[in-house]
């Protein structure tokens, strides 16, 4: 349980949080850029919004999808994942080889899976979210970073969080 952040509850009709429990107060998150444990590990599951996302960005799908049949939490609605380079990377990855920088060239559009990590979710009910960090980023806890609260979680988790969750 040392992993978990928070326990939220969602109004489904106004897609709003109704309840969030922070079970770590301190908890801060500040990326580090240094894609060690995300981009650097290949790309992740795609939604078909994903790929729609990625197409809007000027992307044909035969050049940046990889077909799966495999799912992820569950969710059949994964369509595969993103295409990774000969040396494991996202395709996506862009790196400033002189400042050890890494970013990613589809930010604004990327995945759903990237715009929630270093976070993750397992739903436990019908609207509610226990919230969870992957404990490998470097970025976690980071004294420099932004306090994990209510504000955060609405500003940067809660979209991606509505949508993954819609999935099921």
């Amino acid at each position: 349980m040392r992993e978990v952040l928070a326990k939220i509850t969602v109004d489904s009709k106004t897609r709003q949080i109704r309840d969030l429990s922070l079970l770590q107060k301190c908890f801060r998150f500040k990326c580090k850029r240094c894609a060690t444990f995300c981009c650097r590990l290949g790309g992740p599951k795609l939604t078909r919004k994903d790929i729609e996302r990625i197409e809007e960005a000027g992307y044909h799908v035969k050049d940046f999808l990889e077909p799966s049949k495999s799912e992820f939490k569950g969710m059949p609605i994964m369509r595969g994942s993103l295409k990774n380079r000969e040396d494991g990377e996202c395709i996506f990855l862009k790196s400033d080889a002189e400042q050890n920088r890494y970013e990613c060239s589809i930010y604004d559009f990327r995945p759903i899976l990237c715009r929630l990590y270093p976070f993750d979710f397992e739903r436990i009910g019908s609207d509610s979210i226990v919230l969870k960090f992957i404990p490998c980023c470097r970025g976690l806890n980071n004294p420099h970073g932004k306090l994990v609260d209510e504000r955060f979680v609405n500003k940067h988790l809660l979209a991606p969080l509505l949508e993954a969750v819609e999935l099921f």
